[in-house]
């Protein structure tokens, strides 16, 4: 009997032991707002949206520790659409449907890491849309963010790289003191826009973050020239707010558009208010000057309420047939005229999980 016990108790604790050395965990964000775009002549558009503060998600990561300070990881997340209850839009089906259907496409990756940096697999976010992306205060979402008036020149054929990029391999520097560092590689995989190299360096330490990215997407398909993206940012935390800003050139073709966005975080208490001003310019007339203001509270640490606005002045020409015309949200009314204004406000809450 006792040496049943022992081995039960054995069992157990080893159990135990192997349990604690893998987590898999179940995370998220639900964020939805009250929201009211106004494009130009095109009238305006009040709607329930979701991803005012942050992209609604939902995922699943998961760290098993292999001995010598080896690690597996696997990352799985995709977009929720709470406004409507569906998930990511999936690619067209056999029939040609495009319905909301969950799928992975936010991130889909599988790693090792340890003391060599780490060298992760799958669909990702390129180096250059971190080397953007991190100097946003807003997110890349709602109708402040300067993702309003990034790209434009790049169209179907090449924005298949701007954000995310499929068939990736990528290596990460291990921890150096402040030096952080990204490159990756995409096969094409005979898929229009999805060749892609690039790579990211950057220091941050005490108050201090400076990067700089840079990436190409291959001429593939309809393409027809390379496509090329360079970034610099930083950000200085002065304690009493942070002071950031990012350039940013793209170049495709006979295109270019060059950006410049200037921001600031302060904090407030169990509050936080945000101010990011952008401009946009290049060929064909990519002119415009974005003014984003933005304001967060905390109800806990998951949990806040926001409000968000954001005015974009299209200053290019009312006759140009080639230009883009920046709205505040895809989900406003459509057929604004060239060089005309659109301005969005929102009141939304987000809840992390």
């Amino acid at each position: 009997m006792k040496k049943s016990l022992l081995a039960l108790a054995a069992l157990t604790a080893f159990t135990g032991v192997a349990s604690a050395q893998s987590s898999v965990t179940l995370f998220g964000i639900v964020d939805l707002a009250a929201r009211n775009v106004k494009n130009g002549n095109a009238g305006s558009l009040k709607t329930l949206s979701t991803n005012g503060q942050a992209s609604s998600r939902l995922g699943f990561r998961g760290i098993e520790d292999l001995g010598g300070g080896m690690r597996a990881i696997f990352w799985l997340e995709g977009d929720i659409s709470a406004d409507v209850g569906g998930g990511g839009k999936a690619a067209a089906n056999a029939n040609g449907s495009t319905a909301d259907a969950m799928n992975w496409t936010r991130r889909a990756t599988v790693a090792l890491a340890g003391g060599f940096g780490e060298l992760r697999m799958g669909r990702d976010y390129t180096p250059t849309f971190g080397g953007f992306s991190t100097f946003d205060p807003f997110g890349y979402v709602g109708v402040a963010s300067a993702a309003n008036v990034r790209g434009g020149l790049f169209g179907t054929a090449t924005s298949g790289t701007s954000v995310r990029a499929n068939n990736t391999i990528s290596y990460f520097l291990p921890a150096m003191g402040g030096l952080y560092g990204q490159g990756q590689v995409a096969a094409g995989e005979g898929a229009t826009g999805n060749k892609y190299m690039g790579g990211r360096l950057g220091y941050a330490a005490g108050p201090i973050n400076v990067s700089g990215s840079w990436g190409k997407t291959d001429k593939t398909g309809a393409m027809v020239d390379d496509q090329t993206t360079m970034n610099f940012g930083a950000s200085f935390n002065a304690g009493f707010a942070t002071f950031q800003g990012v350039y940013e050139k793209n170049e495709y073709s006979t295109f270019n558009q060059k950006l410049l966005s200037l921001s600031t975080i302060i904090p407030m208490g169990a509050g936080t208010l945000k101010a990011q001003y952008t401009t946009s310019s290049g060929s064909n007339d990519y002119k415009a000057k974005q003014l984003g203001l933005g304001y967060v509270y905390a109800l806990s640490k998951r949990t806040s309420l926001y409000t968000n606005y954001g005015s974009i002045k299209n200053t290019g020409s009312t006759n140009n047939t080639v230009g883009p015309r920046f709205t505040s949200s895809s989900g406003g009314p459509a057929g604004m005229g060239r060089g005309q204004t659109s301005t969005g406000y929102e009141f939304g809450v987000r809840h992390d999980f």
